[in-house]
């Protein structure tokens, strides 16, 4: 469970719920006051929870990161990928647990309004689906800690070629280096390279 591949699914989902869910109404009802009278009244995840945007995105650059760097980039990359998820969760349950002063934000908003209410709020589905993507993310940060010590880096298949190839040094260098080239038993980089097109 702590492949990278897993990881990369994972996070994927938890990114794509979490995005998929902000632009989604969040929250329903009506508020009742001198200006609005009886209006029915829904706020979206963007207005409910500004910040799950950005978390959610932090989260899906900290698991590619997680992926695809060295050992202690890697590490480093699963911490923010668990302190994402667990931002995004403390940002969804804020407007979770106080439906009404969500839906009576949204009414001061339009009317600049902000005397005695009634507000009558209930939530949709969407902000359950934000918090499962939000605790996905965490197992996800969880999983890419523990694993992260076992996983290898990108591979070299796709570097340019010759780009591991150990460096020859030039004459130059060498006598730079203090070395008599023409000691070497098999002659200089230079030498061989004037003798093969000899």
């Amino acid at each position: 469970m702590t492949s990278k591949r897993s990881v990369l699914l994972l996070g994927a989902l938890a990114v794509i719920l979490m995005i998929a869910a902000n632009t989604r109404t969040w929250v329903s009802g009506s508020v009742t006051d001198a200006v609005l009278q009886h209006a029915h009244t829904t706020a979206s995840g963007g207005k409910t929870a500004p910040a799950l945007l950005a978390s959610a995105l932090v989260g899906a650059a900290a698991v590619i990161a997680t992926l695809t760097t060295g050992r202690i980039p890697r590490w480093i990359a699963s911490v923010i990928t668990l302190l994402a998820g667990l931002v995004s969760v403390v940002v969804i349950l804020v407007p979770v647990r106080h439906p009404a002063s969500v839906l009576g934000d949204v009414a001061t908003t339009m009317t600049g309004h902000t005397g005695d209410r009634s507000i009558d709020a209930g939530l949709t589905i969407w902000p359950w689906v934000a918090l499962l993507g939000a605790v996905l993310l965490v197992l996800t940060g969880v999983l890419a800690v523990v694993g992260a010590r076992t996983w290898s880096g990108l591979s070299t298949r796709y570097d340019a070629p010759g780009a591991t190839a150990a460096r020859t040094r030039s004459d130059w260098d060498m006598l730079s280096d203090g070395e008599d080239p023409t000691d070497l038993p098999d002659g200089s980089d230079t030498i061989n390279e004037r003798r093969r097109s000899e």
